[in-house]
């Protein structure tokens, strides 16, 4: 997509966006047919964008499209339209369990999708988002798990935990109702965290960014409701460090651009804490939605992160090699061994983020022999029955 396009999809009113839309579909410029051509429908789909392009067309005037750039245009609608409707759901849920929170006492912080959909972008209905991610302090955990189980939900699988970041919870209901986009009845799970940890390795190591947030939170109020809400500084740190850790397993999305860009520019400074993990999706999204202000911050912020990082972020491709999905595929749709390959295939990024400082040559065995020991402890665990 051309800059001046690319950057209209970030752009108010929508009136002065959608008159730009006939004149360049009159001039058939190639991006406009790029845009909605259907062999572009399941990566905006995939990467959550489908809503915020749909806005974009959403009132405009387009004459003379072909068949299938209409059937492109109603899909991108149908897809604005499910989205709207499952965040409408998502709010209702979310008040619930900030209101019940609040009744007994216990903070609750909103984070990701949570916050940002009501709070980011013009409607709620234009950020996807899969579940609710609520931070609460160690010392809560037990009150916010009754009270979810009040409201009907229940840990996933019947486990205590669901893995050693997070529990998830979900309704007895829950049953995938389309795969055509985030339908409002697809399941609505919620994700209760004490911790938030970035590691390569997933079950041990890393940063532990949890007190780290809480630190600079304040209390406020979010869809008035009482809600701890993170510092604009800390909360574009968190957002940009889970961002990495997608792009190191090739499950980064154009969304989480998007919504770093503009939490970005909304931040007074880029903290240096956890500055490995946060900065290669932090000067991503700066490159794919560039601004002069926040491209000054990243810079200042690349002071404080190994330069081979550096430099990898500065020259790969936006593409697939930047940690991008393109292929829409989901881990979940694929067999036990290609999951596990996808998941822990050597690659640069996953190489410098566990070994940073050392040259590749160094990092690629360490790394490959890193896998091997995790194999091997989880393997052990297994077989003398201790959890996997």
């Amino acid at each position: 997509m051309i800059a001046r396009e690319r950057t209209a999809l970030a752009t108010r009113p929508v009136a002065r966006r959608a008159a730009r839309l006939g004149p360049l579909a009159r001039r058939r410029e190639r991006w406009f047919y790029l845009l909605i051509a259907p062999w572009l429908l399941g990566f905006l789909l995939f990467k959550g964008g489908a809503p915020l392009v749909a806005e974009l067309l959403e009132g405009a005037s387009v004459p003379d499209l072909p068949p299938a750039a209409q059937e492109s245009a109603a899909w991108l609608a149908r897809q604005l339209a499910q989205n709207r409707a499952r965040l409408r759901a998502f709010e209702a849920e979310l008040a619930a369990v900030l209101e019940g929170a609040a009744a007994h006492g216990v903070p609750v912080m909103p984070l990701k999708g949570a916050l940002l959909a009501f709070t980011l972008h013009r409607e709620p209905g234009l950020r996807p988002m899969a579940d609710l991610d609520l931070l609460v302090q160690p010392d809560d955990e037990l009150a916010l798990h009754e009270l979810l189980a009040g409201l009907g939900y229940r840990l996933m699988n019947g486990r205590k935990y669901s893995g050693v970041r997070h529990r998830t919870y979900e309704r007895p209901t829950d049953r995938v109702a389309s795969g055509d986009g985030t339908h409002v009845d697809n399941p609505r799970r919620v994700e209760l965290h004490t911790r938030l940890i970035r590691t390569v390795w997933l079950d041990h190591g890393g940063a532990e960014m949890g007190a780290w947030v809480w630190s600079s939170s304040r209390e406020g109020e979010l869809l008035g409701r009482p809600a701890q809400l993170p510092s604009p500084e800390a909360l574009v740190i968190d957002v940009a460090a889970h961002a990495t850790g997608h792009s190191m397993r090739g499950a980064g999305t154009l969304l989480q651009w998007y919504d770093i860009a503009a939490l970005a520019a909304r931040a007074e400074r880029l903290d240096t804490a956890f500055a490995g993990w946060s900065y290669p999706a932090l000067a991503l999204a700066t490159r794919a939605f560039y601004d002069p202000a926040i491209a000054t911050k990243v810079m200042a912020l690349a002071e404080a992160v190994d330069r081979n990082m550096v430099h990898h972020v500065a020259g790969v491709p936006l593409d697939d090699r930047a940690g991008l999905n393109l292929l829409g595929v989901h881990s979940n749709d694929l067999s036990w061994f290609a999951s596990r390959w996808r998941r822990w295939r050597p690659n640069p990024w996953i190489v410098r983020l566990a070994y940073p400082g050392a040259p590749l040559p160094l990092a690629y065995p360490a790394y490959v022999g890193g896998v091997g020991v995790r194999a091997a402890r989880k393997a052990a665990l297994a077989v003398l029955g201790g959890r996997r």
